[in-house]
């Protein structure tokens, strides 16, 4: 969804992805073949660990179908792309139906399901406020509160229409639109993460923006360990977490925002105010069993804030690390699972 701040942890090689860095230990009998491309607005890396007996070219083979994947997500879901499925859509007129493949259809329910167990704030019909304020950040004027006020009547999941008898879409409301940058990525991982396992691989690392799956093991030795950087310090690691089968996100508001008149305004927007969200959440990891999920969520924490915490308690799987600006003090709270799973000590407070 964004770039993040998430780290491979190693004392052998560094990779530069954005703003993180992914090294690997390299184990005598395992190695590591990997490859970097740039898919959906964002660099997109595929490590795979192998044993000296497993046939690098094939490695090389399967990492690329797993690309081609991506690829193709990107196709279907891209809202940059006129002829991609979402652009279809959002072409729509009020109650206007249009069929649309099964896999749009299961990842806008997703979505959809999550809009209703997220108490509302992550929600793909946001579009048109994300219009508005990317016309802000290029124009370096504010929004007035009666544009505002006037997209928000165009934003609400309820507004969506769909028929899993015939598998159609439509929006019972004029200037729709929907935008599932917020799970997009995370969704495009899972699939390339779903090639590899077919093609036989079984130790892998996905990462596409924010977004990171970590297949099986780094080694038979090791896990893979993954790094939560201090969203402040760009040398200071927060937290180490071993992973195994996990997708991990990260978002926060040290990324994608615009400055107007001395204040920071974020990507990511409340659609309960139709304004970005404050700088009350710094930022958000959650760690699920899919990437899709870790990717709706973390995005969903970084509005709920704390109360985010209580949500997450009610899901299987799913642990979740806030890191909370209160009076110029960053705050580490997380969920209870975080703890137990990961042995995370909880820090009542972070130097900036």
């Amino acid at each position: 969804m964004k770039p993040s701040r998430i780290f491979m942890l190693s004392t052998v090689s560094v990779l530069i992805f954005l703003t993180a860095y992914i090294p690997f230990c390299h184990n005598v009998s395992d190695r590591i073949i990997e490859e970097t491309k740039f898919y959906m607005g964002t660099i997109v890396q595929i490590k795979v660990s192998i044993n000296p007996k497993d046939d690098e070219m094939k490695a090389r083979k399967d990492i690329d179908e797993a690309f081609k994947e991506i690829g193709r997500v990107e196709n279907v879901f891209s809202t940059f792309k006129p002829y991609s499925e979402i652009s279809k859509i959002n072409r729509l007129k009020p109650n206007e139906g249009l069929m649309i493949s099964d896999e749009a259809f299961w990842l806008i329910k997703k979505s959809i399901d999550y809009n209703k167990k997220t108490q509302g704030v992550f929600d793909i019909t946001v579009k048109p406020l994300i219009d508005l304020w990317e016309r802000a950040k290029r124009t370096k004027i504010i929004p007035k509160d009666e544009e505002i006020k006037e997209a928000l009547t165009k934003v609400g999941s309820d507004y969506i229409s769909l028929n899993s008898s015939d598998k159609t879409i439509s929006f019972t409301r004029s200037g729709m639109g929907i935008d599932l940058g917020g799970v997009a990525k995370g969704y495009a991982a899972d699939r390339a993460i779903k090639i590899l396992r077919e093609n036989g691989i079984k130790n892998a690392i996905v990462a596409s923006g924010g977004d990171m799956y970590c297949l099986g093991r780094k080694s038979r030795r090791q896990t893979w360990k993954v790094g939560i950087q201090h969203p402040r310090n760009r040398n200071e690691i927060l937290l180490k977490l071993a992973l195994e089968d996990k997708s991990i996100n990260t978002s926060g508001d040290y990324e994608r925002f615009f400055v107007l008149n001395n204040r920071r305004y974020s990507h990511i927007i409340d659609p309960r105010t139709g304004y970005p969200i404050g700088d009350n959440v710094v930022s958000a990891t959650v760690i699920a069993e899919d990437s899709a999920t870790s990717d709706i969520l973390a995005t969903a924490l970084c509005i709920l804030g704390h109360k985010g915490l209580s949500i997450i308690k009610t899901m299987k799987g799913v642990d979740a690390i806030l890191i909370i600006n209160s009076n110029n003090t960053l705050i580490m709270e997380m969920s209870e699972g975080s703890k137990e799973r990961y042995g995370i000590s909880e820090k009542t407070a972070i130097e900036q």
